[in-house]
């Protein structure tokens, strides 16, 4: 039986002033997966993010969600940008951010109503923020504010989740409750593609991988894929100190 993919990307090329930042890239990701996008700074990882919503220009290639493309299937798609790329001065509640991730169904001309809300408060409670929900959300925290994005797509209840660094700036016990409530939606058949920096974290985080270096080195399954040959393949010399560790934890 074909293996289903939810995103299929195919020959796609961004590029600024005629420099490549992604090229040609082929990758397909199967429904229901924990995918990494791991690479070095200026690999095009969140390039790449962007570019399967449309975010950037692209100078070739397609992107299909779920078959068709991108603006035919947007409401199937849930995206956590970066932190730092947010506004957080904006004077808003946390409540009234999470209750934005409705929008995409509601519709920007209707204003949420009870269902809403009471979706925004679930969520809240989903990612351990229920009792900051009236709270400014630029006196939060940067794990606190990371949590409260989480929530934001979740009350998308979309088919793939698209996140750029979730992990980033946060204290120990905000990743262990992301990644417990990532590794959740994989279990109820979601399908999550992460941008990761922490190489160390990826076998134990991860069942899915995909090695990029403006080009995609090797993407599979973790146990396949992340490998000290691939690693060195995309970072260079800069994952020796990786090759011991590696070599214990080879499946």
């Amino acid at each position: 039986m074909d293996e289903k993919y939810t995103l299929e990307i195919t020959d796609l090329t961004v590029a600024y002033d005629n420099k490549p930042v992604l090229w040609d890239i082929d990758l397909n990701i199967p429904e229901g997966v924990l995918m990494a996008i791991v690479g070095p700074n200026g690999a095009g990882k969140t390039t790449l993010i962007k570019a399967i919503q449309g975010l950037v220009p692209t100078a070739a290639g397609r992107v299909l969600v779920s078959g068709k493309k991108y603006s035919e299937n947007r409401g199937l798609v849930g995206y956590v940008p970066q932190r730092g790329s947010v506004d957080w001065d904006f004077p808003t509640s946390v409540v009234d951010v999470v209750k934005m991730g409705t929008y995409g169904t509601l519709g920007w001309f209707k204003r949420p109503g009870k269902k809403e809300e009471n979706m925004a408060l679930e969520a809240l409670e989903k990612v351990g923020m229920l009792d900051f929900r009236d709270r400014q959300i630029s006196k939060l925290s940067g794990g606190q504010q990371q949590r409260v994005f989480l929530a934001r797509a979740l009350v998308q209840n979309a088919e793939i989740y698209l996140m750029d660094e979730p992990f980033q700036g946060v204290d120990a016990t905000t990743e262990k409750a992301i990644i417990t409530i990532l590794k959740d939606l994989r279990s109820q058949g979601k399908t999550l593609v992460v941008v990761h920096h922490d190489l160390q974290t990826v076998r134990e985080y991860f069942d899915s991988v995909a090695l990029l270096n403006v080009r995609i080195v090797a993407s599979g399954k973790v146990e396949n894929v992340f490998t000290t040959e691939n690693l060195q393949a995309t970072y260079g010399g800069r994952v020796k100190f990786l090759d011991q560790d590696l070599s214990q934890n080879a499946v």
